[in-house]
């Protein structure tokens, strides 16, 4: 988990002890919305009958019961339906190396955040598994951020895909439109693997998209979608993409037409019995971080689950918001906890290390110069962007740090370097994988 002692870096030792509670409520945080306990936490086994979230289900009463497992938080999910459910056969896909053995369910490292050729193999083993099921199987299907890359079946080669996706990534393609892209050249996203399926489908989800909204979270797999090929059309178009994929959209043109079948909507006849159950979600784990801040003693100022936008521009608001709250402006005791999440976006200019977690605070450093402050912002699964870290953490003594040893922050920022510059403070946050994933949690505080 997070290293805290590691990162009480600040030459001011009461800055250091701010630090120390902010870093703790993020571990406390990511406790909370560990996979294995969410899921376990949502199931109510008594004999052979399974309770979730109101629905009773008879595991005797099924010939056979599958488990497809796909993201980040995929192992831990597993594990808990595995201690609790006998499975005859499935498969576990997620970013560990040969981290999951069972018996009866096998396991493959996907491409994350770019998809690659176990990718595509995992995503042809799961058709394989949809495709054997009969009526009177279970499967569940266990979601979770990330799945999107993990898992692929496309009309378009792994290499062809793979570009389109660092294109996007590059130009500031927010996840929404990303997926309607993706969506719209899978066989397995946007619910076409709940039209593969037969039998009961349980999907257990754990949300890593602003507001949750089930067709979004790894890409809907098992739930209707309400993009169509038109708006993935429009994505490509936005992003001046249309002449350098030359071939995309003639695929979308397809699926305007009526020649490719749609995702799946609502209404549409398929032949399972489907319930999909959120178990975690970034704004449970922001509940949790608030609560930890009012019991130790800091004023909340909660902005919730939904903040987005590039990391520049979030950084402008939230700075300002700590501005007034430092001048007084906004009536409130200090010490001030700002607490969000969401998830923001970086457009890549330049060549250097980094992710949106450690960019923001880099701006929020910069932009805070004289107020005095604490800023955290992390990726929950423990990755940020192409760095091995998850985020960072900088105060009101950073930049003078940083003037110590020549480093300057609008260069670290035009080269999207912002890793680089938190590594050589010691100040970037590194867990590693944390097996989970609801985006992204941010803490500013005012002194």
């Amino acid at each position: 988990m997070i290293k805290i002692e590691n990162l009480l870096n600040s030459e001011d030792q009461s800055l250091n002890e701010v630090r120390k509670d902010v870093l703790s409520g993020f571990e406390l945080t990511l406790e909370a919305v560990n996979p294995y306990k969410s899921v376990i936490n949502t199931l109510k086994v008594k004999g052979s009958f399974l309770n979730l979230d109101g629905k009773n289900y008879d595991l005797n009463a099924f010939k056979k019961i599958r488990l497809i497992a796909f993201g980040k938080a995929s192992i831990k999910m597993a594990e808990a339906i595995l201690s609790v459910v006998d499975v005859d056969e499935g498969i576990v896909v997620g970013v560990e190396e040969n981290n999951f053995i069972h018996k009866v369910v096998k396991y493959i490292k996907g491409g994350h955040p770019i998809p690659d050729e176990n990718s595509f193999k995992a995503g042809e083993e799961i058709l394989k598994i949809a495709d054997s099921t009969d009526f009177n199987d279970l499967t569940f299907v266990l979601i979770s951020g990330g799945g999107s890359a993990l898992v692929e079946s496309s009309f378009i080669s792994l290499e062809r895909l793979q570009n389109l996706t660092k294109e996007l990534l590059k130009r500031g393609a927010n996840i929404n439109e990303l997926n309607a892209v993706r969506k719209h050249l899978s066989k397995i996203k946007g619910g076409k693997l709940l039209k593969r399926i037969k039998g009961t489908v349980v999907s257990l989800i754990i949300s890593d998209v602003v507001s949750d909204p089930l067709d979004v979270i790894a890409s809907g797999p098992t739930y209707f979608d309400s993009s169509t090929f038109l708006d993935a059309y429009r994505v490509l178009e936005k992003y001046n993409l249309l002449d350098e994929f030359d071939d995309v959209p003639l695929i979308f043109k397809k699926g305007i037409d009526g020649l490719i079948e749609e995702t799946l909507k609502e209404n549409e006849k398929i032949e399972a019995n489907f319930q999909n159950v959120l178990v975690a979600s970034n704004s449970i784990a922001l509940k949790v971080l608030k609560k930890y801040f009012e019991e130790s003693g800091y004023t909340v100022f909660f902005l919730g689950s939904s903040i987005e936008g590039l990391a520049s521009e979030v950084a402008k608001v939230m700075a300002g918001i700590g501005k007034s709250v430092s001048k007084g402006e906004i009536s409130l005791n200090k010490p001030v906890a700002v607490v969000f999440g969401g998830e923001t976006t970086v457009i890549v200019k330049g060549k250097g290390i980094g992710g949106r977690n450690s960019e923001l605070t880099l701006h929020m450093a910069k932009l805070l110069k004289g107020t005095r402050f604490v800023f955290s912002s992390i990726g929950t699964d423990g990755i940020d962007g192409v760095s091995p870290a998850c985020g960072a953490i900088a105060d009101s003594e950073t930049l003078k740090r940083a003037n110590k040893l020549n480093l300057d922050v609008d260069d670290f920022l035009n080269r999207n370097d912002s890793f680089t510059f938190f590594n050589i403070l010691k100040d970037a946050i590194i867990t590693g994988p944390t097996g989970t994933n609801v985006a992204d949690i941010a803490t500013l505080v005012i002194l």
